[in-house]
């Protein structure tokens, strides 16, 4: 019996053993199974202790060596059992909408309470409480300055490194930074609370609240062109078209393509009802992606700013908190569950390639170049994530 019970042994310390084989191959154990052995294997130890160390005189209803080791391998297997399938039934729950991934990259952490990041040209602001953090992107990430130290309300950032420059919107009011230099105190150029805001070369859209303007910044003062333009709802992100004339507003509930002229913001080209709520944007080109909370993910085409087309929708996450558009993937920035990684299809759809969840709470994303940028709020981390060729 001893040997019968050292073989049982042997074989489920095999199995154990050959797990994280499989799992490195790109195969996932099922854990009821690997739980099962592990159960068997630490219940058959003990009944090879009680084998070897039996006294003759015991005598109980299952005293004998064949009685306890058939209990306690049957305990064990099913008390692995159950716990490992309770282990597969998380994976298969986490899971559901894409297969794991596991993106690398290198991460910094941050001396302030992230809440946006933006990316331009090499330079990354990160924002939040406490100010703005400005690294430079190199080879590698190094911590440059940091701006808006002790300003309240901190929300946004946004650097034009070309002309030094950075604007910081907060809860009081939009502010300009040099990225360089020794000075670090801020301008106030608009008071009120930003609740967006777009800046490319010397424009700048500036949302506060349900209105938008257009201005240009000549040195330290931020100069509106024409009125500003009043919406129904809060807007919630910017960006700037293509050409530079077109100014793309997300409201809570709808797209609105504007159009932009030297006398700044001009008639409403078209629009695209989201009925849902609108949270960030994300543009690249003639493609635009929302990220709209419990609603998902929306991918439009925007050659026609007059017809914005949806091309595809996913709502697989439980909550949408960004979006990046790389050169062959969409980012979604999913909070507690991490970053989706997808990709549209010819026929209308996304599809979920994986989900990373090794990166933390995913809150904000950028795309610069051949990176992506994230803010991992959980852990108070800039994370910098190559594409993938």
């Amino acid at each position: 019996m001893r040997r019968v019970i050292a073989a049982a042994l042997l074989a489920t310390l095999l199995l154990a053993t050959e797990a994280p084989a499989q799992q490195a191959g790109g195969r996932r154990v099922p854990r009821r199974w690997l739980g099962a052995a592990i159960g068997m294997l630490v219940t058959g130890a003990g009944a090879l202790v009680y084998a070897l160390a039996k006294q003759r005189d015991i005598e109980s209803p299952c005293s004998s060596t064949s009685c306890v080791a058939t209990f306690s391998l049957v305990l064990g297997f099913g008390a692995g059992f159950l716990i490992g399938r309770e282990f597969d039934q998380l994976h298969a729950l986490r899971y559901r909408h894409g297969p794991p991934l596991t993106l690398r990259g290198q991460q910094i952490p941050l001396s302030v309470i992230p809440l946006d990041v933006a990316a331009r040209g090499g330079t990354v602001a990160a924002a939040g409480e406490g100010g703005v953090e400005i690294f430079s992107g190199g080879a590698r990430l190094e911590r440059a300055d940091i701006r808006a130290r002790g300003l309240r309300g901190v929300v946004s950032a946004r650097p034009e490194p070309a002309r030094n420059r950075l604007l910081v919107g907060t809860t009081v009011g939009l502010y300009g930074f040099g990225l360089e230099g020794a000075r670090t105190t801020g301008d106030l150029l608009a008071p009120g609370e930003v609740s967006a805001l777009a800046l490319e070369d010397d424009r700048a859209l500036v949302a506060t609240g349900a209105s938008l303007i257009a201005a240009r910044l000549d040195g330290d003062t931020l100069e509106a062109s024409g009125t500003a333009r009043a919406f129904e709802a809060r807007v919630t992100d910017l960006a700037w078209g293509r050409d530079g004339r077109v100014a793309w507003v997300l409201t809570e509930g709808t797209l609105i393509a504007m159009a932009v002229g030297d006398s700044g913001l001009a008639d409403s080209l078209g629009a695209f009802p989201l009925f849902t709520e609108g949270r960030r944007l994300a543009i690249l080109r003639d493609t635009l992606a929302i990220a709209a909370g419990e609603g998902g993910v929306f991918l439009l085409d925007v050659s026609d700013p007059r017809a914005p087309r949806q091309v595809a929708q996913w709502s697989g996450a439980r909550f949408a908190y960004d979006v990046a558009l790389g050169p062959r993937a969409v980012y979604l920035a999913a909070g507690p569950e991490g970053l989706y990684v997808l990709s549209p299809r010819a026929e209308g759809s996304m599809t979920a390639l994986g989900l990373a969840r090794n990166l933390g709470f995913v809150a904000a994303l950028d795309a610069d170049g051949s990176d992506l940028y994230l803010i991992d709020r959980s852990g108070g981390l800039l994370r910098r994530i190559p594409f993938a060729n």
